[in-house]
């Protein structure tokens, strides 16, 4: 993608689900890996494969385990997530726990643990998923003692919780080809948990509103003729608008789409081409009266013949998952934004 992604607005909404945010159907494996020892007891409680903006790198994984740490021993217990890493099995090659904190997730944060309580926390490592680890954590206690307890981690048994993330982009290229486009697209049905109908009526009166008091501000157009246009205007934007799609966030049942715009309807270029309109028929029919309602009867050629332009600002699309599909909350103020724009606000 050309535009640099806003990271903090990405991860303020995307990393809202907290420490629980994961559901069944993205297939967070919850099978338990447990180490002990006399300093203490650590649980590997669950793990899923995830997108962080400014964590996640090019050709590697990043892997989220959620682990639970007890103190075992006699003295207070320090933990951090720099006292965690991965080791790759064979070999001195280590990974280290991302120095990553946010608000809404449970990450470690330097702790302190008397004796027998417990801290459960989320840890980002980027990996390759081809390669076998160990989990290594650094147990030391208040007099200074340290030791290191060992895990081994299939990376394996996290694999099926990558299908969530094809599945989030698949849902927003749907809902961007049905509801924007005019275009059908199986994964509507399958992936995305908005009714079809309904949303379009909800996207229909957000259109009818903004060409009330934009383009048609002063010509008497029914309902009816409202329809037309938006149904000119999704069609024409299907046959030409060209853009790029691409995951940029994605934790437990949050996701976030960047939709790049290189070339779409652009109200600014739909008025200018409008007002040309009227003026070639003031000056062939010297009428100054049915120039407005000649240009209308002309929207679905002006939309076909309109400049296309290239959307210079970031665009993002929420998704969320419940019950087994991916939502979009079309009020929202960032999914607002992106749907003003695939209705013709770009600039």
């Amino acid at each position: 993608m050309k535009k640099i992604i806003g990271v903090l607005m990405v991860l303020s909404l995307v990393l809202l689900v907290g420490c629980g945010g994961s559901s069944d159907a993205n297939k967070k494996t919850t099978k338990t890996t447990t180490a002990s020892s006399n300093f203490a007891k650590v649980e590997v409680k669950s793990g899923e494969y995830a997108i962080i903006p400014d964590v996640s790198e090019d050709d590697l994984s990043t892997l989220a385990l959620t682990i639970k740490v007890t103190n075992t021993g006699k003295e207070k217990l320090y933990v951090e997530s720099n006292g965690f890493e991965l080791y790759e099995k064979d070999s001195n090659e280590k990974v280290k726990a991302e120095d990553f904190y946010n608000n809404d997730i449970d990450t470690f944060e330097s702790d302190t643990l008397s004796k027998d309580k417990n801290i459960t926390g989320t840890i980002f490592f980027n990996i390759d998923p081809k390669k076998e680890y160990k989990l290594v954590f650094e147990a030391m206690d208040d007099s200074g003692e340290s030791e290191d307890i060992e895990l081994d981690i299939d990376v394996s048994k996290y694999e099926d919780s990558k299908k969530a993330l094809d599945e989030s982009l698949k849902a927003a290229s749907a809902f961007i080809d049905v509801q924007f486009l005019a275009k059908d697209n199986e994964d509507y049905a399958k992936l995305v948990g908005n009714d079809e109908e309904k949303t379009k009526t909800e996207l229909f009166d957000k259109f009818q509103k903004e060409n009330e008091d934009a383009l048609f501000y002063d010509i008497d157009l029914s309902d009816e003729d409202y329809q037309k246009c938006f149904d000119s205007f999704t069609s024409v934007q299907g046959k030409r608008a060209k853009m790029d799609k691409e995951l940029v966030g994605q934790y437990g049942d949050k996701a976030v789409v960047s939709i790049e715009i290189n070339e779409g309807l652009s109200n600014e270029a739909i008025y200018d081409l409008f007002s040309d309109y009227e003026e070639k028929y003031m000056e062939s029919t010297d009428d100054y009266e049915g120039y407005k309602e000649y240009a209308f009867s002309k929207y679905t050629e002006i939309l076909e013949k309109s400049e296309l332009k290239s959307d210079s600002h970031e665009r993002l699309l929420y998704l969320e998952k419940k019950d087994g599909k991916w939502n979009i909350d079309i009020e929202i103020t960032e999914n607002e934004d992106l749907i003003m724009a695939l209705q013709g606000s770009i600039y």
